[in-house]
């Protein structure tokens, strides 16, 4: 069950900011960053192409899972391995399971056959 969303200032990998949306009391817990709410938004929101970076969060019996995004680069590295926290409306714990980093999709690219 996830709390209440909102936008959230997503920057990626280039620097290029971005508007997410999130659950808020996920990145509350997860996110060094991003507790408070952003002073303004950018008008763009993540492009299709681009995967966020995230985390992989799931209890001890693997029921309950969660996966949070990681608004900057820098929260990658504030993350440990004993990372925890209980979900809204969960009375489990759980702690992180893996990071999985940005990735951009290119589109296929195919010769036209054109020669100028």
């Amino acid at each position: 069950m996830s709390g209440s969303v909102r936008y959230y200032n997503y920057t990626s990998d280039n620097g290029q900011t971005y508007a997410i949306l999130a659950d808020r009391s996920n990145i509350a817990a997860v996110n060094a960053s991003g507790a408070a709410a952003p002073g303004t938004l950018p008008t763009i929101t993540l492009p299709r192409n681009i995967r966020p970076r995230y985390a992989l969060f799931a209890d001890a019996t693997g029921l309950i899972r969660r996966r949070v995004p990681l608004l900057t680069p820098a929260d990658v590295t504030a993350l440990t391995s004993t990372t925890a926290f209980t979900p809204t409306g969960e009375t489990a714990t759980v702690t992180i399971t893996a990071i999985r980093g940005e990735k951009v999709n290119l589109p296929k690219l195919a010769d036209t056959g054109r020669t100028n």
